[in-house]
């Protein structure tokens, strides 16, 4: 599905612009909300818009592959070695691209000092992507020296995603393109059941589909939007 392009998801694309603009004085820029809320969404608006290329981290990744799943998303060939010797690898094919990590709040200092070291010494624009518990680190006394480095990099090149709360704009983008315009009836009760998460938003819309087509209809309403959110009230209840 195409990218809506809402003000957040411009904001993002605008700081990762600054971000390869500013290589030798602040090359880190993040993307960060609660979960839902289009981060993700942003973070692959950069690899369409600007060519970055993205690696998505999971709880407990190592250093080793870590710098693994980057060289393999700029392209490079599998081969045997430490994180070092991945690193030295890096360092050959990074230098004036854009690298997006996603979900980076699992990631330890361990891991973001790598990543600040390719950003720093080897001229690679980086943005990373998670919720608020990528902010903890920051305030572990422990590794302060670290994460200061990384903070100071990042500075004001920080966007924040929050819940879509204006009916308009849950109008615009979370269901014209879907369903094309509608009217204030049908944005409320889609705008009631979706909460202004993206996440939600998709998945009702594909109930709102489904529910059409079992019923024959060619236009959303306020009517399908309440019989999809019934027939999804089980599966909510359930996770």
């Amino acid at each position: 599905m195409e990218i809506v392009e809402t003000r957040q998801v411009r904001d993002a694309l605008r700081m990762a612009q600054s971000v390869m603009d500013s290589l030798e004085t602040g090359p880190i820029g993040q993307l960060v909300g609660e979960s839902g809320t289009g981060k993700t969404r942003a973070g692959k608006a950069l690899v369409e818009r600007l060519g970055a290329v993205r690696v998505c981290c999971s709880q407990g990744i190592s250093n080793k592959v870590l710098a693994a799943k980057i060289h393999a998303a700029f392209g490079g060939e599998k081969t045997p070695g430490s994180a070092n010797t991945l690193v030295g690898k890096l360092e050959a094919i990074v230098a004036g691209k854009l690298l997006v990590v996603d979900e980076a709040n699992h990631l330890r200092w361990q891991q973001l000092e790598l990543l600040r070291y390719l950003a720093d010494e080897a001229g690679m624009g980086l943005i990373l992507v998670g919720t608020d518990l990528m902010d903890r680190p920051f305030k572990d006394g422990r590794t302060a020296t670290y994460l200061a480095q990384l903070a100071s990099r990042i500075g004001a090149k920080r966007v924040r995603f929050e819940r879509l709360t204006a009916l308009e704009e849950v109008a615009g983008y979370m269901i014209q393109p879907h369903f094309g315009k509608v009217d204030k009836a049908t944005a409320s009760a889609f705008q009631k059941q979706a909460k202004g998460y993206w996440r939600d938003a998709a998945e009702l819309a594909a109930a709102c589909r489904r529910v059409m087509e079992a019923q024959g209809l060619t236009k959303l309403s306020a009517v399908v939007v309440e019989a999809a959110a019934n027939w999804m009230a089980p599966a909510r209840l359930a996770a």
